[in-house]
């Protein structure tokens, strides 16, 4: 076998480099940059192209940028003092500019391969972890969804929490990221998978309980959801568990009762001829203040005489005994069901 002539070369690069060159093609680039240092020529397109690939070999082999930079340049200074030198003066200082611009082109060309295969690792891996999150949210067996987790280095074997936010950002996307979180673009909302709190931010967001291994996330998925639901339909920012909201998600499950239950009890409410809205304004401030007349009568700005009046004319309207627990609980469930009804969708 014939001897590597530009052995010497690459070998005064590694010494000065680092081992970690040797994953690199320093004898290609010896030779590129022996040709130019001898006719005095700029890069052809191939030579860059070249040195993208040679860029994107170094990202795929975990090689830091900066170590592939200094080894093409090192490269091209133990050339240069090899052969750069021959000629008149003239001859030398053009070859030297045409050098420079060549290491220039080259570092260039190395960077930009090396971002570009950086930036499709990045796709690959985004790419990979929406799949496994379709598959640990969806029907996928769960040996399947552990083994694919497992591919990723991603854990999923504890307690995990879900939580999803109503929209989708990569300023939302890099929060979870940033915070360990296995999060995915999922149905115009972002899920995320999270091993502890929930970073916070603007968006509404439900934000489930948390659960054990695959059958737990799924579980703590369906009641984000509810949750951002709900949150939604009431007008709340934030994020909002779903224990915080676990009656409004229970009463609205079931829409065409609760809108039945809604218009029965609340309707006779509303008639004009009956009195007007002031009444249901009226027991929804009363429920809220803790059936205090008196907190109701300060927080609507009239006498406490007025209150009174109108609880017991709520009472005749409905037919429910506002001192019994269970025709309260009724009276509470409409008011709640109605501002759920209120931000839904037309029936």
């Amino acid at each position: 076998m014939a001897p590597d002539p530009h052995a010497k070369d690459v070998r005064a690069v590694i010494a000065d480099v680092g081992e970690a060159a040797a994953e690199l093609d320093l004898a290609g680039w010896v030779g590129l940059l022996q040709r130019a240092a001898k006719s005095g020529d700029r890069l052809s397109p191939a030579a860059r192209t070249r040195l993208t690939s040679a860029g994107a070999h170094a990202a795929d082999a975990a090689l830091p940028l900066p170590l592939a930079v200094d080894a093409w340049l090192t490269a091209g200074w133990v050339v240069w003092r090899e052969a750069g030198a021959e000629g008149d003066a003239k001859a030398i200082s053009r070859r030297a500019g045409v050098m420079m611009r060549v290491l220039d082109d080259g570092a260039k060309a190395l960077a930009d391969g090396y971002v570009r295969a950086q930036q499709s690792a990045v796709r690959r891996d985004e790419s990979a972890r929406a799949t496994l999150l379709d598959w640990l949210l969806g029907g996928t067996p769960p040996d399947r969804v552990m083994e694919a987790a497992g591919r990723l280095g991603v854990d999923i074997g504890g307690r995990r929490s879900v939580i999803v936010v109503g929209e989708v950002s990569e300023a939302i996307l890099d929060r979870f990221r940033e915070a360990g979180a296995l999060a995915a673009p999922r149905a115009g909302t972002t899920v995320a998978v999270l091993t502890g709190r929930a970073p916070r931010g603007p968006e509404t967001a439900g934000l489930g309980r948390p659960g054990l291994g695959v059958a737990g996330i799924r579980t703590s998925y369906g009641e984000a959801l509810r949750a951002l639901d709900v949150a939604r339909r009431l007008g709340l920012r934030g994020v909002v568990p779903y224990t915080d909201v676990l009656p409004e998600a229970l009463i609205g499950q079931d829409r065409a009762t609760l809108r039945e239950l809604v218009e029965s009890t609340l309707e006779p409410l509303r008639s004009k001829r009956n009195g007007g809205p002031q009444y249901v304004e009226t027991v929804e401030t009363w429920l809220q203040e803790g059936l205090s007349v008196a907190a109701t009568a300060r927080a609507l700005q009239v006498h406490e005489r007025t209150v009174r009046y109108r609880l017991a004319r709520i009472a005749k309207l409905t037919g429910l005994d506002l001192q019994h627990a269970d025709d309260r609980f009724r009276l509470e469930l409409a008011v709640r069901g109605e501002r759920l009804l209120d931000q839904a969708e037309p029936a």
